[in-house]
């Protein structure tokens, strides 16, 4: 099974993709893409629009918050950082378009729930701002939208001693 960050971002892609009715969640439609590598050229901004990007940028984890009632470790709790940040060609209302994508993501997530991680809590958290000039014709605004995804996984209890004396036995009996 994929790991759960891969899981969570495609689901958010998915999200930010979706066609509700005669049209998308964003006028970047279905150009989003799971990776802050993009197949995204200036060119392809200017003959087709945005572009949104989702990707994560880290994840943490709460192991006081990860342990039952007998002490065991059950589940383990995670701050997942994620990232949708839309790329437009920039003009004189660059800020304008900037803030008009934000607030299509924005509202893409009212009322999201992340399929398979249905208690998963999601916040955003920050937005991060930028016109980029370097090695461009025309610049390129950008705006990343920082969300904070609280959720857990199962545990991954370690071996045991008992495991491993059997793993021993059975490498040492040539199995």
């Amino acid at each position: 099974m994929p790991h759960p960050r891969k899981r969570i971002r495609q689901a958010f892609c998915n999200r930010l993709a979706e066609q509700v009715g005669d049209s998308y969640r964003t006028r970047a439609q279905t150009r989003v893409y799971g990776s802050r590598l993009a197949p995204v050229s200036e060119e392809e901004l200017k003959e087709d629009g945005p572009a949104i990007l989702v990707y994560a940028r880290m994840e943490k984890y709460n192991v006081e918050k990860s342990y039952g009632i007998e002490g065991d470790a059950t589940y383990l709790e995670r701050e997942l950082t994620i990232v949708t940040e839309a790329m437009l060609l920039a003009g004189t209302t660059v800020d304008d378009a900037l803030d008009d994508i934000a607030e299509e993501m924005e509202a893409a997530f009212e009322g999201f729930v992340i399929p398979g991680f249905e208690s998963a809590r999601i916040r955003l958290t920050e937005s991060d701002i930028d016109v980029i000039t370097d090695q461009v014709k025309r610049p390129v605004g950008a705006i990343g939208l920082v969300w904070q995804v609280m959720y857990r996984t199962e545990w991954r209890p370690r071996a045991t001693a008992d495991d491993i004396d059997a793993d021993m036995a059975d490498f040492l009996a040539g199995k």
